[in-house]
């Protein structure tokens, strides 16, 4: 989950603007509390999203694991089942019917935010607000049910929901009454309640689902089978063989979570928040949440009492540093040296920087800080994406160190073997010694390079020097060529796969550098005469349709700064697809479908691929579908981290194919490694031709004229356009009195992408581990493959077609959003709002097959997803123009009946 657990560094920068009512409409209280709301979108759809991710998961993986093999005595327990399901059924039934309704109202929330003709009607916000405490109580519920086997244990969840609420509340209304006489009744400024309100709604956003995810899979693992006596089979192993150590982390994790929710919903009114934060009652709960992660996280990443101590005691010791720090920085003396060393140091590179400009443009009389600024500028407007490409090597790269591709030892060597070895140890350092220390070596490079970048974003002395930019350049450069080595060492067992992926930087690199150099020429003022008559016989040869689609729109009326910003927004899109996809299939590179033999045997070695041995044809084309893309993604984040090369690949759509190639690589990689059957991966091919035949209809949408105007028409019966300024309580984000596009409208591409990556994500790691496991080696089937096929054909099909589907309508939009003349126009929009509802509703049939066996449990899914979509058709019913007819009709009888009724009459 390291891509959904960074996607909060873009989204919090990704809308900035806040929602203003426009000037002559009364606003009560309760639409003050609705635009209190719709300014806080942007955070709503991060607790939305992430909450989906973590309740998919957790759908598809329930706590207590599932059975690895058949009931021996010819029970009804087949291998793939939940544990729960036999050992605690009642606590199984409710953790899915929570999670479930969890995971529904989520989606609910994202279509809720994503359907902008209805997003700005109070009755549309008090839904999102509805939507938003069910998904909390669910999430609560879930936790309540499936992070603990004691009746106990999960009534303190309740219980510790109440009590907080409890206090909050009273501090609160103390505070309302009493504070207001002793302070003078002084008003926090309103900038800094929104800081403080971003930064608390962050932290609790994720404090949320990392203890959500650590309550239902507890540190230890659960246990296979059952003892009388002892334990049943899916009791925490840490419950058994550790029980106070157990308890101090259910007691810590339940606080912090409860506590992070507690903070989300008190953060969404506006009247709490003010009152709350100027009485501490937040800040108070927030503590507590980080108290209950420093115990939870010292209690259950080690089983020493020693080590644990040492963890609390670095808290204090952090502590304690910074205090030295703070002291030693405010002493006056020691502030004057380090101004001095800090001006010394910058006027010394300002002489370097000084001399390279007169150096290189001799010809030419600029100050000598321009290019400072413009270094400036190129990190100002990149910061945010390259913080969010460190964040990422560094979270896979540390994944990788620590879970190395191969896996470990089960047991210890025996007193006769060839090699030595001990439990724990990774099995590829005895296979393929060689192949490890490279894998070893890249990897940690790359992650110290990852650390390097963020240490340099995060610094502040060479914040406005160019040469910042250029360290930054050379650290990006060798974390990539880092993450490759270390993806070709650990990816495959053979010399020739490892070759290719070295070798396919090359082609990458050579397609887009000469796109870059045709494009130079193009614009060069002297051009040969022969580049001019090619030029001109490849334009008459060229069909029409095809000018108007690839031909670049003339820019001697648009301004330079709207060309810059195009550009701008073209390259933050790239980029963040590139490493949102880059992240994805290290991944799944270094943990292949199918998993590792775990012994070395007749026919294979521990530690090979099982997918290579038992479907080698599979495995190879999963193997260079999935390179090709990864190798694809690193070549657009090295030319992107280029401001002028990737200003001139953008233009010359090279970076563009490239992008295009990267996600062809991914539905080829998916389409090899989700399935073992060759009907499975036509299907997928056949959406992959789906997709594409998607993407050729909705540019002839956009082009033709025809089409745009029957899209208007039908808009209009709709009435889509009738609705007034102040009609039905509408929000101040519509169209400014002098024509300037809505900001939610530049915004929600942006907010289509994100939801689009992270469901690509979470649909393509469901598809390389499927729910209910994979075959091992000591069964009568076949090693790797999913047991759900085995015991529930039809189930399985149901989640893999729902779970492909869903990961294909993704691309569609990844795809859709790069072309610029699709994704700027009204009928485009709507496209990608029917292929974002695809996605949701193919995540809401992957659930409801994947995450439980039984038919009732399944048509509870579907049948929330039958009462979200009528509930969501009332609403689209009611907020257009049928809505404004049927008031009218009322107010005429309403009229009537009040003539004829009236006392004056009588």
């Amino acid at each position: 989950m390291a891509a959904p657990a960074a996607l909060d560094v873009s989204l919090e920068r990704v809308a900035t603007a806040v929602a203003v009512p426009p000037p002559g409409i009364d606003v009560d209280g309760a639409t003050a509390e609705a635009e209190f709301l719709w300014e806080l979108r942007k955070y709503v759809l991060l607790l939305a999203t992430l909450a989906a991710s973590v309740t998919y998961s957790a759908g598809l993986s329930p706590p207590g694991g599932f059975w690895p093999d058949n009931d021996a005595d010819g029970g009804a327990r087949l291998a793939g089942d939940p544990v729960l399901l036999v050992t605690y059924p009642r606590r199984y039934k409710a953790f899915f019917y929570c999670n479930a309704t969890a995971f529904v109202a989520s989606l609910v929330i994202v279509n809720l935010l994503l359907v902008l003709s209805l997003a700005h009607r109070r009755r549309w916000l008090r839904a999102l607000q509805a939507a938003m405490l069910l998904d909390q109580f669910g999430l609560m519920g879930a936790y309540a049910a499936g992070s603990c086997r004691d009746a106990a244990m999960s009534a303190y969840v309740f219980v510790l929901v109440a009590l907080v609420g409890c206090y909050v509340s009273a501090h609160v209304l103390v505070f309302v009454l009493f504070a207001p006489t002793a302070r003078g009744d002084k008003v926090t400024p309103a900038d800094r309640v929104e800081r403080a309100r971003k930064y608390l709604l962050i932290f609790a956003t994720l404090a949320a689902t990392i203890t959500y995810q650590a309550g239902v899979s507890t540190p230890g693992g659960f246990w296979p089978g059952s003892q009388d006596s002892d334990h049943l089979a899916g009791d925490p192993m840490l419950r058994v063989q550790h029980p106070s150590r157990f308890m101090v982390f259910f007691y810590s994790n339940t606080t912090a979570f409860v506590a992070s929710l507690v903070v989300v919903m008190l953060l969404m009114s506006n009247t709490v928040t003010q009152h709350g934060f100027r009485s501490c009652a937040l800040w108070v709960c927030t503590g507590a949440a980080m108290v209950g992660l420093m115990g939870a996280f010292a209690s259950g990443s080690c089983r020493s009492i020693k080590t644990s101590m040492y963890v609390v005691a670095l808290v204090a010791a952090v502590l304690f540093y910074i205090a030295i720090q703070a002291l030693v920085f405010f002493c006056k003396p020691v502030e004057n040296l380090i101004h001095d060393v800090q001006q010394a140091f910058e006027r010394y590179l300002n002489k370097f920087e000084r001399l390279e400009q007169q150096s290189q443009q001799q010809q030419q009389s600029r100050a000598p800080e321009h290019g400072n600024d413009d270094a400036y500028q190129i990190l100002r407007k990149s910061r945010m994406y390259l913080l969010l490409l460190g964040i990422l090597a560094a979270s896979v790269t540390y994944q990788a160190g620590l879970n190395p591709p191969g896996g470990f030892w089960q047991g210890d060597a025996a007193a006769d073997a060839r090699h030595r070895y001990l439990a724990g140890d990774p099995i590829l350092h005895i296979t393929y010694p060689r192949r490890y220390l490279a894998f070893f070596y890249c990897n940690a490079t790359a992650f110290v390079a990852s650390l390097v970048i963020l240490i340099l974003l995060l610094s502040n002395i060479l914040s406005t020097q160019g040469i910042k930019y250029c360290a930054l350049q050379v650290a990006m450069i060798l974390d990539l060529f880092g993450l490759i080595g270390a993806y070709a060492a650990g990816s495959c067992r053979q010399v020739s796969k490892s070759v290719y992926v070295s070798l396919l930087v090359v082609p990458v690199f050579l397609y887009v550098g000469i796109h870059v150099v045709v494009f130079m020429l193009e614009v060069w003022p002297a051009r040969p005469a022969w580049i001019q008559a090619l030029s001109e016989k490849m334009e008459q040869c060229a069909p029409s349709w095809l000018k108007e689609l690839f031909e670049h729109p003339e820019q001697g009326e648009e301004e330079a700064a709207d060309v810059e910003r195009t550009l701008e927004k073209r390259r933050k899109l790239l980029l963040l697809l590139a490493i949102l996809a880059a992240s994805l299939t290290y991944q799944a590179g270094m943990g292949p479908p199918g998993g590792f033999w775990q012994e070395s045997k007749l026919g294979h070695v521990a530690g090979d691929p099982v997918l290579n041995d038992n479907y080698p044809r599979r495995y190879v084309a999963f193997f260079y579908c999935n390179a090709t893309a990864f190798v694809a993604s690193l070549a657009v984040i090295m030319l992107l981290a280029n401001r002028k090369l990737s200003a001139r690949g953008i233009r010359s759509y090279g970076l563009r194919v490239c992008v295009i190639l990267d996600l062809l690589g991914l539905m080829g990689a998916f389409a090899a490694g989700s399935c073992r059957k060759v009907s499975t991966s036509i299907y997928v091919l056949v959406l992959t031709f789906a997709v594409l035949l998607c993407i050729a209809l909705q540019v002839t949408l956009v082009l033709s004229e025809t089409a745009r105007g029957l899209a208007k028409r039908l808009l209009s019966k709709l009435g889509a356009g009738e609705d007034q300024a102040g009609g039905d309580g509408r929000h101040g984000t519509g169209v400014a009195a002098g024509g300037a596009r809505d900001l939610w409208d530049e915004k929600l591409p942006k907010y289509l992408l994100l939801l689009a990556a992270l469901a690509a994500a979470v649909t393509y790691q469901a598809a390389m581990s499927p729910p209910g496991g994979l075959w091992g080696d000591a069964t009568g089937h076949v090693a790797g493959d999913p047991v759900l096929t085995s015991n529930y054909p039809r189930r399985y099909k149901a989640f893999f077609y729902c779970n492909a589907t869903s990961f294909m309508a993704s691309l569609v939009i990844m795809v859709l959003l790069l072309i610029k003349r699709v994704s700027d126009t009204p009928p485009a929009l709507l496209a990608l709002h029917a292929a974002m509802i695809l996605d949701l509703f193919g995540l809401m049939g992957a659930y409801a097959a994947g995450s439980c066996r039984r038919v009732r449990t399944s048509a509870y899914v579907l049948a929330l997803v039958v009462g979200v979509s009528a509930y969501i058709a009332v609403l689209v019913v009611a907020s257009i123009g049928i809505a404004g007819r049927l008031r009218s009709a009322m107010d005429w009888l309403t009229e009537q009946v009040t003539r004829c009724f009236s006392v004056h009459d009588m």
